[in-house]
């Protein structure tokens, strides 16, 4: 299961959940890209260089722009709208939480 985190740009007040970094599979890998041309971040599968599977359509393109072109793999450091620092807040938003009831 792939860690995602809540990120804040403190600079211009950008938001994102994402992951950091890749993660390898055995035929296939996801990344926290960032789509150069709508500076958005989202996390894509991938397929490995050799592997002989094909992913779903559409899973290694920007959801906003429609693009494969510009992604590049996310630093998770680097605002993608004003190129400023940015950092993750708080824990793993995937982890379950513990049931508390009053």
């Amino acid at each position: 299961m792939e860690s995602q985190y809540y990120f804040a740009c403190r600079a211009c007040g950008y938001e994102c959940i994402s992951g950091i970094g890749i993660e390898r599979g055995p035929h296939f890998y996801r990344a926290a890209m960032v789509c150069n041309h709508c500076d958005e971040v989202d996390t894509f599968a991938m397929p490995n260089p050799g592997s002989m599977v094909d992913l779903p359509a559409g899973t290694a393109v920007c959801k906003t722009c429609g693009s494969a072109e510009h992604l590049t793999v996310w630093d998770g450091l680097t605002c993608p709208h004003c190129k400023q620092k940015m950092k993750a807040i708080g824990t793993n938003t995937k982890t379950k939480r513990p049931f508390k009831f009053w």
